[in-house]
């Protein structure tokens, strides 16, 4: 994994792409490189984290007549065998690097070289024959990859801090995102004009038109039930899942560092770490985070037994309170995200756990979104019917109105308490929260615009309610969240490349033709799943409900600990909300003057919890990318040379 910039039709000097790419030095401790071209239609640069052909694989690469430039983050699976299929028909490769192979798919294959990727990767390829620049994006959105376009003219970067540190982008909070961000409609970035190329696409830049087009080469495809296809016999889909994730796992365990494994209490971390335990030809390294606190959010001793049951080599770190809010400013500046609970810095200390240990590790993100993990795909358990979602739609429930056209909107029936988030009453109160200079703009805008961006209708019609929801959900969380706080970025801020066999898109294709009722059976989300690995984990885990991974909550409230008061003196008083100018002092005020009166944890407690450590966090994240860029930029870069 590494750290990739690129620009087109901006004069951008040696220096400012320099600046840029040490901006990335987290992501790419171990080299670093640079492309402009004669003309200065296109600068590109890389920061090198090396993990396959540490000796010749520094980039940018080229093709033999350096007419096409490519920087890549990430990795391409099974690269051995297209490698060894394109020397037989003429190829010559200069490295032996995975990333090489992306030139040679595209000479030899054009427009549908996509097809031919397996793995998770953002790139930049720049073809000079042609005068287009292409910026891909894996089909999950594992890797990220942002821009911005003014007038034609581009920056990318794998972060948006390195955009900044060109000199070119001035950093600024975009609004819209941070009211979307209260209501629950994660956005894909909180600063103004910078997008996110979408994942599963590829956006072309036509360097002389001063034109881009964005393509999608891939989606979920959920099928409706019974479309001929399913695989109807559950023995026949066990054996087929345990398979396909086998080979997963094989192609993720590809790497010329070490390899170790995340290890919660968890059937998906134990599922990756017992089938690595089974083809790796090391001794396992598991890494644990341990929450000494609360009991009820401790998954040590189920983590322990585990590693056990496979021989790995098992590594704890104890997160408590005052651990998490000494990572806590930290942890946003590298994630660039504020954050409603905690489990962002728990994952961003375990990853400078690991790095002590490893290069890369297997996760195991995206199973619940594959094999239906989650409490809400199950009916009556916090998804709505589709007796329910009927009603609606023909408004037998009185006052739901607008729940009705939020559902009509979004063609698919999201998680009740989200349509309550998006309704106008409570989008009114989000915005008292604003200062008053921000209303006007607010009231042109509603968060159900950014999902319906992100919804293909033409992918949820004619599927069952639980494959609607499984659409949404991998289309607004999987990629913009939990692959961001839980993954990429928390790993990357430690140099650790994470790799998520659950993503494997040959492995989806597969599983999206498995019937819902043996994802969920008999109220037992995952089911095919744990059958087909029952004989590799313990008991416990494999009887285990569902239990997310995360933090416990850390009361956002003076004289809980003197670095919490700190942390709301310094970004929640009158002066820092002023300052940044964000937020209506009063109403923030009286929202910590209620919390302070709700003296057990309730529902409502933990509301006004979330509220206010948003309010925080947004309040961090403003500091340091539009307060004080330049000087956490390079106290930062200091600390990482």
């Amino acid at each position: 994994m590494c750290g990739i910039v690129g620009a087109t039709g901006h004069a951008i000097t040696e220096d400012r792409l320099h600046r840029a790419i040490a901006s990335l030095r987290h992501r790419g401790p171990d080299g670093r490189g640079t492309f402009i071209d004669a003309g200065g239609a296109v600068a590109l640069g890389h920061a090198r984290l090396s993990i396959i052909d540490l000796e010749t694989g520094a980039q940018p690469l080229y093709s033999e007549d350096e007419d096409i430039v490519l920087v890549c983050n990430g990795e391409i699976y099974d690269f051995e065998r297209i490698r060894n299929e394109l020397i037989a028909i003429g190829h010559v490769f200069q490295t032996k690097s995975d990333s090489e192979v992306i030139i040679h798919l595209y000479q030899q294959h054009g427009p549908n070289f996509f097809k031919h990727l397996r793995g998770e990767f953002a790139f930049l390829l720049y073809d000079r024959e042609k005068s287009v620049l292409l910026a891909v994006r894996d089909r999950f959105g594992i890797k990220p990859l942002f821009y911005n376009e003014q007038n034609g003219r581009f920056l990318f970067a794998s972060e948006a801090k390195a955009m900044f540190a060109t000199g070119l982008l001035k950093p600024e909070m975009c609004i819209e995102s941070v009211r979307d961000y209260f209501s629950g409609v994660i956005p894909d970035s909180m600063f103004e004009g910078v997008q996110v190329v979408p994942p599963a696409c590829c956006l072309t830049v036509d360097l002389v038109g001063h034109t881009h087009t964005i393509q999608r080469y891939w989606d979920c495809d959920f099928p409706p039930e019974n479309d001929g296809n399913d695989v109807t016999d559950v023995t026949q889909c066990i054996a087929m899942v345990r398979e396909t994730f086998d080979e997963a796992v094989r192609f993720r365990l590809r790497s010329d560092v070490p390899v170790g494994v995340y290890l919660s209490g968890g059937i998906d971390s134990a599922i990756v770490a017992a089938t690595v335990a089974k083809y790796h030809n090391e001794k396992v390294k598991a890494f644990n985070i341990a929450f000494p606190d609360d009991e009820a959010f401790n998954e040590f001793e189920l983590s322990r037994e585990m590693a056990k049951k496979i021989g790995a080599e098992f590594h704890s770190i104890e997160c408590g309170a005052e651990a998490m809010l000494e990572n806590m400013e930290e942890c946003i500046w590298v994630t660039e995200l504020p954050f409603p609970n905690f489990h962002g810095v728990g994952k961003f200390m375990l990853s400078k756990l690991a790095r002590d240990h490893v290069t890369v590790v297997l996760t195991g993100e995206g199973s619940d979104e594959v094999f239906l993990g989650y409490i809400f795909f199950q009916p009556g358990m916090g998804a709505m019917t589709d007796q329910m979602h009927d009603e609606l739609k023909q408004e037998k429930l009185p006052g739901r109105r607008k729940v009705r056209e939020i559902i009509e909107a979004l063609g698919f029936v999201p998680m009740p308490e989200h349509v309550h988030s998006l309704t106008r009453g409570v989008q009114r109160q989000i915005r008292r929260f604003f200062h008053k200079r921000h209303r006007p703009r607010l009231d042109k805008s509603h968060p159900l615009d950014s999902l319906k961006r992100r919804i293909d209708r033409a992918q949820t019609e004619g599927r069952p309610l639980a494959r609607q929801m499984q659409y949404a959900w991998i289309r607004t969380m999987l990629a913009p969240y939990l692959l961001t706080i839980l993954g990429d970025r928390a790993e990357m801020s430690h140099a650790i490349e994470g790799r998520t066999p659950f993503l494997d898109h040959h492995l989806v294709e597969k599983a999206r033709h498995i019937p819902d009722h043996y994802k969920i059976h008999d109220g037992v989300e995952k089911y095919v799943l744990r059958e087909a690995f029952k004989d590799r984990i313990t008991e416990s885990i494999y009887v285990r409900k569902k239990w997310p991974y995360t933090a416990p909550p850390l009361w956002i409230e003076k004289g809980h600990s003197s670095m919490l008061d700190a942390l709301i003196e310094k970004h929640l008083s009158r002066e820092a909300i002023e300052r940044s100018g964000t937020f209506n002092y009063r109403a923030v005020r009286a929202l910590q003057w209620i919390s302070r009166f709700v003296f057990f944890d309730c529902r409502p407690k933990r509301g006004l919890n979330v509220a206010l450590l948003l309010l925080l966090t947004v309040q961090i994240l403003d500091s340091q990318y539009v307060q004080d860029f330049e000087n956490v930029l390079d106290a930062t870069s200091a600390k990482n040379k």
